[in-house]
């Protein structure tokens, strides 16, 4: 099940602010100022605010040599309230607002002043907006309370104004103030009261009026509250209509337009929620980022503009992954948390969104520092927030997926009691239509049946399934979460009928999955799981057709789940998330004999990020700290993706191109197979097959005997210790190795690999012993990923039954990298002139054991190429030192640690050297900076005669196929010569010695790539005799 957490944005989509009538103060009465306003006047006509300091100043000596019981008292305290209004307009300064209010109230006591006195109505009007405006500042709700009863007397009627423009200003400000009172106590009464003034002033307003702007973009603003109320799309997409209008009349120079900015991207964002569409999204974020680089630090509204900011970006995270909108997500919540008073009204939504923020990137890494942290912003969001505020409900529902978390973490049930507990107050606060309510009950359904699995009470798996179908049918048919409520409440049933046996549990929940499976507005991830779980049970009744469809259109999301925009560390994150889907497609094609089919399943779903690294290998976003600069580049990187797809989409208008840059056609592929055939063993829980290509056509073996459960079990079975054959660590040549290594390519594996698999496919292929044995390029899937076909064989005394004796075998990651592999070699076969090698040794490695056999290695290698070719030797080099001087060779040969990351294959790397002052220190080689490396012209064969350097040791990251040996075929080496596990130094010496005796052979300055996979077999088949398969075994020609 899938917890669904509130985008705690908060989105303060906030009502422009009336100002206090100053205009009217200033004709109100004759004024009786003399010096004072001959300045203030002066201050109006040149605006400098030296100017207005000197005006406020005299004007105040002025003011105070009046005597109390002056009758012209009133009218000079009339200006000086305007001029200290002009100057808190000026600089939003706090005392200003304080002095003007002071003074209005001495003034004029409102109790005194005749009903009929027809100064009355404005200077209530005035006194309410003063107050209001100190509200918005310091949050004082006793000043809301006096601002909203003192502007309702001052209601204007149409005769007594004589003119529409009053009354619609009242209205409009009237209205902003009940919104804000909303806002703290969530009565609707207020919201629509709010609606009605704000409607009616704006049809009061003409079309040329320049107030009419601020009046849409208010009333705007309330449609939008009516519509997370009532769920109604209507309000929404008025609201969206009148903020863009807004927007597009109001000035470059208008002080309101960042407001008006602000607002806009916010309501794009609410309709992005309920409709799902990237593009509103992506419009939303460029409108509040336009809204904060306008607005200077210090200023009141900024703090909001951020916290904004950071819940569009994090939006954009959830639908696709990039975690650099994650880290900028949170950088700006924590900025305006770190800029806002702790007595600021807002400061415990923002609080709640920073713990949001924070607890999402501990979702994606575990830092259980984050966790603990969201913990404590939300925790103290919730003390600080009223039983009354509508936004209690946002905090609650965080602070319940966070303890649920914790529960997952620490098995302590009274976390989950309390993930409940907070859950279930939420949903009860929440009114019944409000947009947010389905949220709250599906995280409450999901926790109920966290608790039931630990529990195992019937009771309470009930009471999950009522609530998780509670969250379905208030969600409107094409809400983009629809699709995720659909699947929690699918496992909830299915987890009812394992219990029950009930057949239409079991039913009802495929149809759950199928549906969610089919939301188009939902994230890509979220419909892709979905798939998988209908296709669990779809496998089990032996539906295949059905499944077969399924997964096919699961497999068309997968670039979408794991996007080329994304960087590589968020490409990783997501093929994570769809592992084995592309086999589980191949598998179900092949049940119903659809092979080729099956083929473009398998070639499509797997490898995407070495496809992207092959496309395109650009560096990612890596560790911008500075907000501007990385927002500037996540704008940047998403936007030439966007150009990029409408780029494509145009050129796959045109006649002849509509296939540009897609996914290979079925000729295309057997295309790739004239020089050879292709085999790709598929082994998943459905099936085990063998996938034939060739020019001709494809066809599919069953291979009954595999299973993923038997593989594990032979693994074990065939055990054996590199301690028997007398090779201590120092002769290893990987950092991670153990002493008992799994024993899945010994002798009896071996046997069983050729019996089971190897030898029907042959039989098929009618593969028999030749003087010139053909070509063979094998591909590996899910469990068989690993599989070293190219050793598969019988082992007893004389027998050629086995690959190498009868075919020079590849591999190859997928067929597309074949195609790149060829296309690379081609290139580098049309030169001429002595070919240079490069052999870099590592004899020592600090922090590592040295390796004795690198030295022999490399005089090995100098002794078998001889004159044919011009060697040049790097002794402990930096990684930089390397990749310069890989720019000018044609073979590049390392003889040095290898070690294959389980966590992150990109950080698998060769293990070399630098110096710094306190000496040398350890330099990797990386995946990741291999395969970004595209200016190596004369590359033409990689030997990595290191360990582990074709091992992905992550199985669900097997199909992606990113290790060393691929890296360097991504840079453009045609030939990478690796390893599937461990090496011994005395074999790597040998090997290496006869593969490059075999190159030299009549000058083959220019090998074709048949003669170099032939170096590797007559190599390895030289070195095998009366060894172990352990010694050997482990060494693969790659590529061309």
């Amino acid at each position: 099940m899938t917890e669904d957490e509130e985008q705690t944005y908060d989105g303060r989509d906030s009502p422009e602010i009336p100002s206090p009538g100053t205009d009217r103060i200033l004709l109100r009465r004759p004024s009786k100022m003399k010096l004072g306003n001959m300045l203030f006047h002066l201050y109006c006509e040149t605006r400098e605010s030296e100017t207005l300091d000197e005006t406020i100043s005299t004007a105040t000596q002025e003011v105070s040599a009046v005597p109390q019981d002056d009758p012209n008292l009133a009218s000079w305290l009339d200006d000086l309230v305007n001029m200290f209004l002009c100057r808190h307009e000026e600089t939003e300064g706090l005392d200003d607002l304080e002095n003007a209010i002071s003074n209005a109230k001495r003034a004029e006591p409102i109790s005194t002043m005749a009903n009929h006195d027809p100064e009355r109505l404005p200077w209530l009007d005035d006194l309410g907006h003063m107050l209001f405006r100190r509200y918005v500042r310091t949050g004082d709700v006793d000043d809301l309370n006096v601002a909203i009863s003192t502007t309702k007397e001052a209601k204007p009627t149409p005769t007594s104004t004589g003119n529409d423009h009053n009354r619609a200003s009242w209205l409009n400000g009237f209205g902003v103030m009940l919104f804000s009172r909303y806002k703290l106590t969530g009565n609707t009464d207020d919201l629509e009261a709010a609606l009605s003034n704000m409607s009616l002033a704006v049809s009061l307003t003409p079309q040329n009026d320049p107030g009419l702007l601020g009046l849409l973009n208010n009333t705007g603003t309330i449609c939008s509250s009516l519509y997370e109320e009532t769920g109604n799309l209507s309000y929404l997409e008025t609201a969206v209509s009148y903020a863009e209008q807004a927007v597009s009349a109001t000035p470059k120079n208008d002080p309101d337009l960042t407001k008006r900015l602000h607002n806009l991207g916010l309501r794009l964002l609410r309709r992005y929620e309920r409709i799902g569409s990237l593009d509103d999204l992506n419009s939303a974020i460029s409108m509040v980022e336009q809204a904060v680089s306008v607005t200077p630090e210090g200023h009141y509204e900024r703090p909001s503009y951020l916290n904004s900011l950071g819940g569009l970006l994090l939006n954009r995270y959830d639908r696709t992954g990039n975690r650099s909108n994650l880290e900028a997500a949170i950088l700006h919540t924590a900025q305006a948390v770190s800029i806002t008073p702790n007595d600021h009204p807002d400061i415990s939504m923002w609080k709640n969104s920073l713990g949001d923020r924070l607890f999402r990137r501990y979702q994606r890494t575990g830092g259980m520092h984050d966790l603990e942290a969201a913990l404590l912003n939300t925790t103290q969001a919730i003390s600080n927030t009223p039983e009354s505020n509508p936004h209690l409900a946002t905090c609650l529902n965080s602070r319940g997926n966070m303890l649920s978390s914790q529960y997952e973490e620490t098995r302590n049930m009274d976390d989950l009691k309390a993930a409940i507990s907070s859950m279930r107050k939420a949903v009860q606060i929440t009114p019944k239509g409000h947009s947010n309510r389905a949220r709250l009950l599906s995280n409450l359904g999901l926790f109920s049946f966290r608790q039931y699995e630990k529990t195992n009470d019937m009771d309470i798996l009930d009471d999950a399934l009522r609530t998780a179908k509670s969250a379905v049918d208030e969600t409107p048919k094409n809400h983009p979460d629809l699709a995720k409520y659909l699947g929690n409440l699918g496992d909830v049933l299915f987890c009812r009928y394992e219990q029950t046996g009930n057949i239409e549990d079991r039913d009802s929940a495929l149809n759950l999955f199928e549906e969610s499976t089919k939301c188009p507005t939902a994230i890509p991830v979220v419909r892709v799981q979905a798939a998988r779980r209908a296709i669990r049970i779809l496998s089990d009744l032996s539906m295949w057709g059905r499944a077969c469809e399924l997964a096919q259109d699961a497999v068309k999301l997968l670039p979408s789940v794991c996007d080329r925009s994304l960087d590589r560390q968020d490409q990783h994150h997501a093929v994570l998330q769809t592992a084995g889907l592309a086999s589980d497609a191949c598998s179900l094609f092949v049940r119903t004999g659809r092979v080729s089919q099956a083929l473009q399943q398998v070639e499509f779903g797997r490898g995407l990020i070495l496809g992207y690294l092959i496309d395109n290998p650009s560096q990612p976003i890596d560790d911008v700290v500075e907000p501007r600069a990385r927002d500037y580049l996540i704008h940047e990187r998403t936007e030439a993706h966007r150009q990029l797809e409408d780029c494509l989409d145009r050129i796959r208008r045109h006649r002849g191109h509509e296939r540009f840059l897609l996914e290979p056609t079925l000729d295309e592929l057997l295309q790739c197979a004239t020089e050879g055939p292709i085999i790709i063993v598929n082994v998943t829980s459905i099936s085990s097959d063998a996938i034939t290509v060739s020019s001709s056509g494809c066809k599919a073996i069953n291979l009954p005997e595999i299973t993923p459960s038997q593989v594990s079990v032979l693994a074990g079975a065939f055990g054996m210790s590199r301690s028997k054959d007398g090779y201590g660590e120092t002769h290893v040549r990987d950092i991670k190795s153990e002493k008992d290594v799994t024993a899945k390519y010994s002798v009896g594996f071996l046997s069983w690999l050729w019996r089971v698999c190897v030898r029907p496919i042959f039989t098929e292929l009618d593969i028999a012993p030749s003087a010139e044995p053909p070509r063979m390029w094998w591909i590996g899937t899910g469990v068989a990923s690993s599989f070293p076909f190219h050793a598969a064989g019988l082992y007893s005394d004389r027998s050629r039954e086995d690959t190498l004796s009868l075919t020079v075998p590849s591999y190859t990651p997928t067929i597309k990298s074949l195609v790149y592999a060829r296309s690379c070699a081609a290139r580098d076969s049309e030169k001429h002139g002595k070919a240079s090698v490069l052999v870099v040794a590592m004899p020592e490695t600090p922090g590592q054991n040295p390796l004795s056999g690198v030295i022999k290695e490399s005089m090995a290698i100098q002794q078998a190429l001889g004159d044919v070719f011009k060697v040049e030797y790097l002794e402990k080099p930096s990684a930089k030192e390397v990749m310069d001087r890989m720019r000018q060779s044609d073979i590049v040969h390392f003889a040095c640690h290898g070690s294959s990351d389980r966590a992150n294959p990109l950080d698998s790397h060769l293990l070399l050297q630098t110096t710094t002052l306190e000496g040398p220190s350890l330099d990797k080689l990386t995946v990741q900076a291999i395969s970004e490396k595209r200016t190596l012209e004369k590359a033409r064969i990689a030997y990595l005669s290191a360990c582990s350097t074709a091992e992905v040791k992550d199985g669900q990251l097997v199909d992606e196929a990113l290790h060393i040996v691929s890296a360097f075929q991504v840079a453009g080496f045609g030939h990478v010569i690796g390893s599937l596990w461990s090496a011994d130094d005395e074999t790597c010496i040998q090997v290496a010695k006869l593969f490059y005796e075999y190159l030299a052979q009549d000058g083959r300055r220019n090998a074709t790539n048949r003669v170099i996979a032939e170096a590797l077999r007559y190599a390895t088949q030289e070195v095998r005799t009366g060894r172990d398969p352990i010694l050997w075994a482990q060494y693969i020609h790659s590529g061309a």
